[in-house]
């Protein structure tokens, strides 16, 4: 349990809004939601951030990667390359922490890239 001050106008509001959307356990039930929400967002910056600096080290070392690793899938997490492996599953608990990882086979002809905008997690 954790107690916090919020500025009097702010609390007045967020205790009016809980009360007027929620029955009996307003405050707790906004409370919540309201955490949760904030807890995606930042998910999701992390998530992008560690994207961009994937990507980026994809780009660095992709020519390399290509010819010591013709065939094999690698992984790109935490900003670095993690390793390489004949199969998916060889490389299954390499960065079970990351917000973002790459993992592809190298060598293949790839589609071109889309960015599809949008972000799937579960609870």
């Amino acid at each position: 349990m954790f107690t916090v001050e919020l500025p009097e106008p702010l609390q007045a509001e967020f205790v009016r809004t809980a009360h007027l959307l929620h029955n009996g356990d307003g405050l707790q039930q906004a409370l919540i939601e309201a955490i949760e929400l904030w807890l995606a967002q930042q998910h999701a910056q992390l998530a992008q951030a560690e994207a961009a600096t994937n990507n980026q080290i994809f780009k660095t070392l992709r020519n390399e990667l290509e010819h010591k690793y013709p065939n094999q899938w690698i992984v790109i997490a935490h900003g670095k390359f993690l390793g390489a492996a004949n199969t998916l599953e060889e490389l299954n608990e390499l960065a079970p922490t990351a917000n973002h990882r790459i993992v592809m086979q190298m060598g293949l002809a790839r589609p071109r890239e889309v960015e599809l905008g949008w972000q799937m997690t579960f609870a």
